[in-house]
């Protein structure tokens, strides 16, 4: 079998390490159809003409790599990419450890190949990965006799522990009961505006990998949400979700299908009085990411002009990408020249931080190396515009959740930037809110943020806005912060894409199913 071997090999070493799956019953068949020696030359070729594609196509069956319909379905968007984006991409496939070691490998390999037999071990590592798995299996089943969805102590509905699906079923059939109704005080009209900002590519892990986790700007909000799940890891889903926030958490494909009308956010806020708008940095163009919000995410007619403020780089398509304190600033100028009226909701949508950006006069061309200073200057605008907020005096509530991670540290399974696999280092968000012109002593030092600990998502952040609409912030009686949050609505993980899912089971472990495939664990 000559160095067939060391494919097999090598396949059963990435799979006890994390880095691929292993259909074992497949790659023993593949073994056995290279195992007897064939003498004549043409069907020995013609063997090994077949082998290939075959070896190729099982190790990509494998691997945790998008299926080829979903790589298909994103054809399109691929072919949006700049060419020096895909350069950049390319670069980051090469792992210079994992070639040394490729080479050691083969090296090893060929100076024992003569002494050895192989054979025997590539077909007990093949029969070794559905013995280890049905024994991990048994103890599983023994240490969990009936469970939860792990939630950190969130009280979600007992199921079988040893069943994802079950799980996974009893989550969606739980959430697809919650409804969030906005009501406003003695039905007046709400004394406050609402800002979100919704923002592309960060994530709690990518500010620890750049050591901008604990930056100051979240110091200045009031309520800080430390284990929030936006549940998506692509801008599309993630703005449907945080704009259908007012419902539960509903499966990925229903994103696009009828929404009952009490999930929209943004019209619901119309019934109370609110003027709705929406402010992108960019264009929207690139996977009618615009047309997608005004069509299914509540919001059509309401996207304002972008184009009087100044670029200050270029996303990955080439297109402009303008600079974020202008934009809002620009919009704030106007909304304060509007004396009296309606009070205003906007969505604000910003990609300053998404993979692929130029940044005009920066050295390096690599858009992980200037990830950094782009967050530190995404921070620095929306401090700016917050001090704007309260100079004016106007009673606001910011709210700051982003979309998804940019995932700037990778994983076993997927490159830094891929965000095929919606793993908490993607989609564990900081969000927070803030309520700007609250009245405070002269003299009061500034407040420490309430921390929130608990798994929240969209149904949580909105249900304390709900309660912030109902009871005044800004009222002479208002209940505190701490009490609106002492008891908030917490999800359970589960993120998914439209491939693939991930949640957390009741040992607190996460799971992963790709396509229809089978559940298994996600080590990153």
């Amino acid at each position: 079998m000559s160095y067939w071997n060391l494919y097999f090999l090598a396949k059963v070493g990435l799979t006890f390490t994390g880095y691929i799956g292993f259909n074992w019953w497949l790659n023993l068949l593949l073994w056995l159809a290279l195992l007897p020696p064939i003498g004549h030359r043409l069907l020995r070729r013609t063997r090994a003409v077949l082998a290939w594609p075959a070896a190729l196509a099982l190790l990509y069956h494998d691997s945790y790599l998008p299926t080829p319909a979903r790589v298909l379905s994103q054809l399109k968007a691929l072919a949006g990419f700049s060419a020096d984006y895909w350069l950049e991409l390319a670069t980051r496939l090469v792992n210079p450890a994992a070639l040394v070691l490729a080479i050691a490998g083969l090296c090893l390999y060929a100076a024992l190949a003569r002494r050895v037999r192989f054979a025997t071990f590539a077909l007990a590592g093949i029969l070794s990965v559905p013995l280890v798995a049905a024994i991990q299996e048994h103890k599983a089943q023994e240490n969990e006799a009936g469970g939860t969805l792990a939630s950190q102590g969130d009280g979600t509905q007992p199921a079988d522990a040893s069943d994802p699906d079950a799980l996974l079923q009893k989550f969606y059939a739980s959430e697809g009961q919650k409804r969030l109704q906005f009501t406003s005080a003695a039905g007046s009209t709400p004394p406050f505006d609402i800002i979100l900002l919704h923002v592309c590519s960060l994530s709690w892990d990518d500010m620890e990998f750049v050591g901008q986790r604990n930056h100051p700007l979240l110091q200045r909000f009031d309520v800080l949400f430390t284990n929030f799940n936006s549940a998506a890891s692509y801008s599309g889903p993630a703005s449907l979700r945080v704009l259908h926030g007012s419902c539960g958490q509903t499966p990925h494909k229903k994103l696009y299908e009828g929404i009952d009308p009490q999930c929209y956010v943004f019209p619901n806020l119309e019934k109370l009085g609110y003027q709705t708008a929406g402010l992108l940095n960019h264009d929207g163009l690139y996977e009618e990411f615009a047309h997608t919000l005004e069509q299914r995410g509540g919001l059509a007619g309401k996207l304002q002009r972008n184009q009087d403020a100044p670029v200050h780089m270029q996303n990955f398509d080439g297109s402009p990408i303008y600079n974020d304190y202008a934009l809002l600033s620009q919009w704030w100028k106007k909304r304060s020249a509007q004396s009296g009226g309606a009070p205003v909701a906007m969505y604000y949508n910003t990609i300053s931080l998404h993979d692929g950006n130029r940044v005009p006069g920066m050295s390096s061309r690599s858009s992980l190396d200037t990830y950094k200073p782009r967050l530190v200057q995404l921070m620095a605008d929306f401090d700016k515009f917050i001090t704007e907020l309260e100079t004016a005096g106007r009673p606001v509530v910011v709210v700051l959740v982003p979309e998804h991670g940019a995932s700037l540290r990778g994983d076993k399974i997927q490159i830094s930037g891929m965000r095929e696999i919606p793993g908490p280092r993607i989609t564990l968000v900081p969000a927070a809110v803030k309520l700007v012109g609250m009245k405070k002593a002269a003299d009061a030092p500034p407040a420490a943020p309430v921390v929130v600990n608990q798994p929240m998502s969209y149904l949580g952040l909105f249900t304390l806005l709900g309660d912030l609409l109902s009871d005044s912030p800004y009222a002479a009686s208002a209940r505190p912060l701490a009490e609106r949050v002492q008891a908030p609505e917490t999800t359970p993980f589960v993120s998914e894409n439209a491939d693939v899912i991930v949640m957390r089971n009741a040992a607190g472990k996460y799971m992963m199913k790709s396509g229809n495939g089978e559940w298994i664990p996600y080590t990153y």
